[in-house]
Order: C-alpha cells, then structure tokens, then sequence
C-alpha cells in the first residue's frame, strides 16, 4: 500500500476583517483556494479541491502594508520533520495576487511605443490600423507614461505590481528623438495611444501613473483627447518634469555615467530650444499648460524628492497649486532623499502603501473586484 511521503498545502486566507482607523466596508464573496499536493511513492499526483465560496462582511485598510502585502507562506508537513508554523495574512492584496500568480504575466506590443501588460490569456489579435483587440477586455487599465529611455524589466516591476491586483496596465514610452520632434514623434505616440483607448472602451475605469517626461507625454495626450475624460478615475505622478527641466532629464537619461556628454548634449539641447521654437518649444510650452490646467479633475497622487534636480518639488507643488483652487484633491509627498523616478525602490513600503491607500479612496479596487468575479 502506498503511503504519503510528503504533503503540502498552500491555503491563502479568505478575505477577513481588519480593524483600523480607516476603513471601508463591503459585502462581497471571498473565495479560499486550497491546494494539495500529495506524492506518493509510485504515483504523483496534484489536485486542486473546488473553490469554496463564503459569503462575509470584510475590511480593507491600507494602514499596515505588511499586513496587506505580506505574501502567502507554504506550510511543508513532512513525516521527517516537524510542522513549520506560517502566517495568516492579507485579505485583499493576496487574494489578487493569488488569483493573478494563476495566470501568465505577459506583454504584447501594440506599437513600437506602446506595449500592453496583462494576466489575462493573450488569444487575441490586434488590428493594426485601429489598434482594437478582438478579444473583449474588462476591467481597469492603467496608463503608464513611462520616463525616458525606461528599460522594460523596470517596467516591468510597476507593471507587475498592477497585474497582481487585476488590472492591465499599457505603458507609453518615447525615445530621445520623438522628445526633441514633437511633431513627428512624441504626438503621433499620443495619436496611437488615444486610437487604443478609443476603439478599447470596455476598458474602464482608467488610471494615469505617469513618471518624469511622461507628465510632458500626457499633455500631449490631453491635448488631442477630446472624449472619454471621465473614463479617467485618478492619477499618479511620480517625478513630473516640465519643460524648463528637459536641457537637464535629457542628457542625464541618455548619459547617465558620463558628465562630459551631458554638458554637451546639455549645450545642444538649449540650442534646439532656442533654434527650433515652432518645430519642438512652443509644443512643450502648450503641453506644459495643458498639465497645468485643471481639465482632468481627478484626484492626484504625486511623488517628489527634495535632491531631485529634474523633476523638483517647486514645479510640482506649482502644479498642485493649480489644481487644488479647482478643488482637485492633491496628495503630495516629498522625501529629503530618494531618486528621480525610483521612489518605488528607494522607499518601497510607503510608496506602495500610499499608493494603494489613494487608488482605494478613489473607488478604483472595488472594481478589480468586480472584474475579477465576472471573469
């Protein structure tokens, strides 16, 4: 007779109350996966016991990230060693990632710029005139303006963070060159990017999270966005640069080691300024007041450092200013000391903390909940 070598169980807990100062409360289903996987000594063998559904009232806080964040521990019970005790953790995060860690973390490119993060099977094709998939998309989608010449596995890690809670995230990207010609790059980057999201409308709601010269990207976009504003829920800025600050971002993006080259490019970029006004400044200049006015009420998150040259608090807080005589609600938070557009790594756990804690008070989870249960 066969016997059980080994046995291991993964149960993510269900989703439970946590008591906090602030809080929100909702009725909803909780699904508890539990997963067994038994070997035995001439036949393997892994099932997976059908969902259990349990209806209950439960708490979501952002208040204490290692609770909310904490990832799910595998309990080993061996008949060679002793039970190792695991910890009960996270209500709302964990079922997301558990429900996301099911799927595959995949991109598709849509253009050259435009590359679209998703958990979700990718059976789908892309018409390549009007940028629509065929395949019928729900739920939210953030929109990441990336920052210049981003590497797509640090992309990848903000993605990911999004995809675990069930969104699809499409990152917009341009190069040095679509920068410094906006005409010819970084508007017909914004021309695709609003054909995507136009001819997408079950995406929905929308999140902006936009990082460095992706503040200059967007205005490019609201500038062309004559529609689906209100699809827009919240945004999220983290190291905004305007346009005063491109003969500084430019050459340290493109020269981030060598010094000599970022006087130089720095030197030539205040010349294209300068030389090229109707070509490429006055387009920065109406991009920049574009970002500035209030035509996107949504509540903002920003991100800042005090040593950051590039995307610094005065330009920022000029732009919270702005937005907050519009009764936008604005949450600012400024480190003395971080890194330009790397504030997620430098300080990770208040980063994502507020974070979550804005997109909640934004209403912005509750729909990946709804997503999550209709799919």
């Amino acid at each position: 007779m066969a016997y059980i070598s080994r046995f291991t169980m993964l149960t993510p807990p269900r989703l439970c109350s946590i008591n906090s100062s602030t809080f929100v409360t909702l009725q909803k289903y909780s699904y508890v996966f539990i997963k067994t996987e038994a070997v035995f000594d001439n036949i393997p063998k892994s099932t997976i016991s059908s969902a259990a559904v349990f209806p209950v009232n439960f708490v979501r806080s952002v208040t204490t990230k290692k609770v909310l964040f904490a990832k799910p521990q595998i309990c080993r019970y061996s008949s060679l060693s002793s039970a190792r005790s695991s910890t009960i953790n996270t209500p709302y995060y964990n079922k997301m990632a558990e429900f996301g860690s099911r799927r595959n973390f995949l991109p598709q490119e849509i253009t050259k710029n435009l590359i679209l993060f998703t958990n979700k099977s990718l059976k789908k094709e892309l018409n390549v005139n009007t940028l629509e998939l065929k395949a019928t998309n729900t739920g939210p989608l953030v929109l990441m303006m990336a920052w210049l010449m981003a590497k797509q596995k640090h992309l990848k890690n903000y993605a990911k963070f999004y995809t675990d809670m069930g969104f699809d995230v499409l990152v917009v990207q341009i190069s040095p060159w679509q920068l410094l010609w906006p005409t010819k790059g970084a508007q017909v980057v914004a021309a695709d990017a609003i054909k995507f999201l136009e001819n997408n409308t079950s995406y929905g709601p929308i999140i902006v999270h936009g990082f460095s010269v992706g503040a200059y990207a967007f205005g490019e976009v609201m500038l062309q966005m004559s529609e689906d504003m209100d699809r827009i829920w919240c945004q999220v800025w983290d190291s905004a640069a305007d346009i005063t600050e491109i003969p500084i971002g430019l050459p340290k993006a493109i020269f981030p080691k060598n010094q000599r080259m970022q006087n130089a490019l720095r030197s030539y970029t205040l010349y294209h300024l300068k030389t090229f006004h109707n070509q490429a400044t006055i387009h920065y200049m109406r991009s920049s007041q574009m970002f500035h006015s209030t035509i996107l009420k949504k509540p903002a998150l920003f991100f800042v450092s005090e040593n950051d040259t590039v995307g610094p608090p005065s330009s920022n807080r000029a732009v919270c200013k702005n937005w907050e005589r519009a009764n936008v609600k604005v949450t600012f938070q400024c480190w003395q000391h971080s890194a330009h557009a790397a504030h997620f790594v430098k300080h990770h756990d208040e980063y994502i903390e507020l974070l979550v804690k804005h997109l909640e008070e934004c209403g912005v989870l509750d729909t990946t909940l709804v997503a999550m249960f209709s799919n």
